[in-house]
């Protein structure tokens, strides 16, 4: 994240002196819905009733941008120069079953200039660290379908578990992990200004929207099921889900 902070100097340096561009500090507030409540009931798109009783997440990091950026293509590197308005950086651990709003222990920088998309960073540190066993969600619950119950619980780490493999030689640089641990494009419209506040809730409801919890294989002798931190599955279903660019992260800035 350092390198990224580097390259937002460097841009603000560039637009010193234009109208729009004055350079700003904030402060980030993040929690989870305003309806927040523990346990959490809903039901999600595969059919389940869902009551969650935990949730929480590590967050790294936040960006706003000037534009849709386009690392989300393989052979893009995940820092690109120039579309970066404001940064703030964690970590922060959220918990997202109360409406509460925590401060990020950093305060923001950026520039008076208006932002389409914002990037959410789950990192453990550094985003391109080869390995980071760190944990970014941590879930459990009940889920009922028909007569059918399955008590829960699972957590999600971004690490080698979580790769793409390289399919070509000769780009042997392609899909790189940072890929996997930032969430773009978030939509936005929102321009910072100074001593303002930007705020992030993040709603878990849209985490779980996919998952079935059917085909989740019990442990035996346990009656609690867990949510395999993989890419198959639900628990690939899961990552999917907190990786969502919509209905999951809200921002709004308020002077």
């Amino acid at each position: 994240m350092k390198r990224l902070a580097i390259l937002l100097v460097l841009a603000l340096a560039g637009c010193g002196g234009t109208t729009g561009s004055a350079l700003v500090s904030f402060t980030t507030q993040v929690g989870g819905p305003t309806d927040a409540v523990a346990p959490l009931a809903f039901d999600n798109s595969q059919g389940f009733h869902v009551s969650l009783t935990r949730a929480r997440l590590r967050l790294g990091a936040v960006y706003l941008n000037s534009s849709v950026p386009t690392s989300g293509s393989a052979d893009t590197s995940c820092v690109l120069p120039g579309i970066y308005v404001a940064e703030d950086f964690g970590p922060l651990t959220v918990d997202l079953l109360s409406p509460f709003l925590q401060p990020l222990p950093a305060r923001g920088e950026g520039t008076e200039s208006p932002a389409t998309t914002a990037e959410v960073w789950l990192t453990g540190g550094d985003v391109n660290a080869p390995s980071d066993q760190t944990v970014i969600l941590d879930v459990a619950g009940t889920a009922t379908k028909g007569s059918a119950s399955f008590p829960f619980q699972g957590t999600v780490t971004i690490s080698d578990n979580r790769k793409i493999p390289i399919t070509s030689a000769g780009l042997p640089g392609s899909n790189p992990i940072c890929k996997r641990r930032i969430v773009t494009p978030i939509s936005v419209n929102l321009t910072p200004t100074d001593g303002g506040t930007l705020t992030l809730r993040i709603d878990p409801r849209g985490i779980f929207r996919s998952v079935d919890f059917a085909q989740i294989t019990p442990t035996q002798g346990s009656p609690t099921l867990q949510i395999p931190d993989t890419a198959v599955g639900a628990g690939g279903q899961l990552f999917d889900g907190l990786r969502s660019n919509s209905g999951v992260y809200q921002f709004s800035w308020s002077r």
